[in-house]
């Protein structure tokens, strides 16, 4: 009996030596377990970095070099715009410097033209007056017949100096002058058979009093306006601003919809990509826009020079430059310039000479009378 007691000690011993030893391997294979994890999870990262770079150069990077191609060239060109545009405004910077010189010789001109005009007026009215005075002094000799028929010939010979004046040398007063000295001679003959060529003259004569001769004087002052209101507009250009679009995920969406929204706002926050079915187009710099302005300025010095001068031509024609470049800024920009550009329309429509009748009413009706006269007497 004690033999066997003494027995069960010495048979416990390698139990428990087994024991130790299968928890021993136990931990070290959990150990080589987790090891094992580890390295397939790094191996994994390592995948999915290799991946992301791979995806990152082949869409991304590609996309940003073929951009950044495109941005060079198009700055390039854009710079050789500059400095043509730099040098166009060299030269008008240059001309415009020359054109007070040349406005003021022109005035001189003008001036000097006008004096001679009123010169040579002043002397052919002093040469009519004797002419009438000396006709007066024959008048007073002829018989009433002769008197009546060298009225009327008078009459239309008035009337066509009239016409001639006011079609030919465009000059509505003079006209309106000869035609109130044709009149004053039917009148002085009181015959009620020349009434209607008396009412075909005055017919004429409201409507040179209506015409307009200063039209090109008010239109050079809605010019001088325009360009004081243009020089103190400031002509600015928005920042262009980067918006980014929402992402949001209703809360009762799948797992792997919220990760993949999470996932794309990250990378829109550090890489953005945007497919353009255009070319690219670089923002307009403020030299170019303030460069647009300056020429824009001298287009309207041009034509309120032209609306002083009386050149239809080269009023219209600077006017129709003004309204292109502005054009041209409004569509490359995002400036509102609605209401230069309407008053740029309202000023093309304007006329620098006179709105002038088809004809003299009384010049055919004092011809047919002058025919008459002239029949009779022949007979």
């Amino acid at each position: 009996m004690s033999n066997d007691l003494k027995q069960e000690p010495e048979n416990e011993q390698p139990n428990d030596a087994s024991e130790q030893t299968d928890a021993d391997e136990a931990i070290a294979e959990k150990s080589r377990t987790k090891g094992t994890f580890a390295w397939v999870l790094v191996l994994i990262l390592l995948l999915l970095i290799a991946a992301a770079g791979w995806v990152g150069y082949r869409y991304v990077y590609q996309e940003l070099l073929s951009t950044n191609q495109q941005l060079e060239h198009q700055a390039g060109q854009q710079q050789k715009q500059l400095e043509h545009v730099q040098n166009e405004l060299q030269q008008l910077s240059q001309q415009q410097q020359k054109l007070p010189q040349q406005v003021s010789q022109q005035l001189d001109q003008v001036a000097d033209n006008l004096r001679r005009n009123v010169s040579d007026q002043a002397q052919e009215l002093g040469d009519l007056q004797r002419s009438v005075r000396s006709v007066q002094a024959e008048f007073a000799a002829l018989d009433v017949s002769q008197a009546t028929a060298w009225r009327v010939l008078e009459a239309r010979h008035l009337v066509e100096q009239a016409s001639n004046k006011l079609y030919i040398d465009q000059q509505p007063k003079l006209a309106l002058q000869l035609l109130e000295l044709a009149d004053s001679h039917l009148a002085a003959l009181n015959n009620p058979a020349y009434q209607a060529a008396r009412q075909a003259i005055n017919d004429d004569k409201v409507v040179l009093r209506s015409l307009t001769t200063d039209a090109h004087v008010q239109v050079a002052m809605e010019l001088s306006s325009l360009r004081t209101q243009l020089a103190e507009q400031q002509w600015q250009l928005s920042a262009p601003t980067r918006t980014l679009t929402g992402n949001a995920v209703s809360a009762d969406a799948p797992w792997y919809e919220r990760l993949q929204a999470s996932a794309k706002t990250l990378f829109d926050q550090l890489i953005r990509v945007q497919h353009r079915e255009k070319p690219i187009e670089p923002q307009l710099s403020m030299a170019f826009v303030e460069l647009s302005k300056q020429r824009v300025l001298l287009q309207l010095q041009l034509a309120q020079q032209a609306a002083l001068s009386q050149s239809d031509a080269l009023y219209q024609a600077s006017v129709s430059e003004a309204q292109r470049l502005i054009s041209e800024v409004q569509t490359q920009s995002d400036l509102d310039l609605t209401a230069l550009k309407s008053e740029l329309d309202e000023l093309a429509t304007q006329s620098l000479e006179p709105d002038l009748p088809a004809q003299l009413r009384s010049l055919p009706v004092l011809n047919r009378l002058a025919r008459a006269l002239t029949a009779g007497v022949s007979q």
